[in-house]
């Protein structure tokens, strides 16, 4: 049946709509910007993963470097290294934006990230952009955490293009003072992807809730029942009293909303998009901290 058929796991190395079309745009917006804010065109892509940021950064790139522990094909230079060592070989020429997207910052323990960041400032020169990119710890996909101090107890088993990782996320205070501590000054925070992470709805860390994800992938794909439009307008179910909390429940109740006004799929998938709040107090999957080197 087709509302069970939804909620299966999804197939391994399936195509991720929400990724490749909505969550790239939003970076698409983004990372020009960062490089305007920079005043030059020299990124140094952190955790580069398939080098999707130089495409982001468009016509305003002028030199591009990806560290990736791994060897990935990318359209620049790559260094092989771990970002669990710190910043790693990257020569000695600064960078105008240190950037890392898709939660990046969460894949390092929290000292190995005080390291890293520690290494980007050293490395940088004043009025560089940092914005690093960590999992939010107020997101739908872990209530349980929410109240959680940093450390190990906050660190959890995250599956990620067949591996399994160990995660770690973060409040957007906890960032702020690790950039000031290593001479960086915070400039703003950014949620992303609030309503449609991808852990939500898969039972591993909250039971119960609705897998909007896959909902809008469905959607976006155009090829949706009505099972889809029931799960994206599904209600949430208890969570634990906090401002998280209010916060997604008002977006579940948005979306009911859309999903009995909006007759097409891709106009719902876009609509439904659109409720994305302009927040950054890392209710969201992504959590990216913008600061200045100082």
């Amino acid at each position: 049946m087709a509302g069970k058929e939804l909620l299966q796991a999804p197939e391994p190395n399936a195509r991720d709509r929400v990724r490749e079309v909505l969550e790239g745009e939003f970076y698409a917006r983004l990372v020009p910007r960062l490089l305007r804010a920079s005043g030059g065109g020299a990124v140094l892509d952190l955790g580069c993963g398939d080098g999707l940021a130089a495409s982001f950064a468009g016509e305003a790139l002028e030199r591009y470097v990806g560290v990736d522990a791994r060897p990935v094909p990318i359209a620049g230079e790559l260094v092989l290294h771990d970002l669990r060592g710190g910043l790693g070989p990257v020569g000695r020429k600064s960078f105008d934006l240190y950037l890392g997207t898709f939660g990046v910052a969460s894949h390092l323990a929290p000292a190995e990230l005080r390291r890293l960041v520690i290494d980007v400032a050293r490395h940088a020169t004043p009025g560089s952009i940092v914005a690093l990119e960590a999992l939010g710890l107020s997101s739908l996909e872990w209530p349980r955490l929410w109240t959680t101090a940093s450390g190990s107890a906050r660190t959890i088993p995250y599956r990620l293009d067949g591996r399994e990782l160990r995660v770690h996320p973060w409040a957007p205070f906890e960032l702020a003072t690790i950039y000031e501590q290593a001479g960086i000054d915070p400039v703003h925070a950014l949620d992303r992807s609030v309503q449609f992470g991808p852990k939500i709805g898969d039972g591993r860390y909250w039971p119960g809730l609705p897998r909007t994800r896959r909902a809008l992938d469905a959607l976006l794909a155009d090829s949706a029942s009505g099972a889809a439009r029931d799960e994206l307008g599904a209600p949430l179910g208890p969570l634990p009293a906090s401002a998280a909390s209010r916060i997604h429940h008002a977006l579940a109740r948005r979306r009911r909303a859309l999903t009995r006004s909006t007759r097409s799929s891709t106009a719902l998938a876009r609509a439904a998009w659109a409720l994305e709040p302009s927040s950054g107090g890392g209710y969201g999957h992504g959590l990216m901290l913008v600061g200045r080197v100082r």
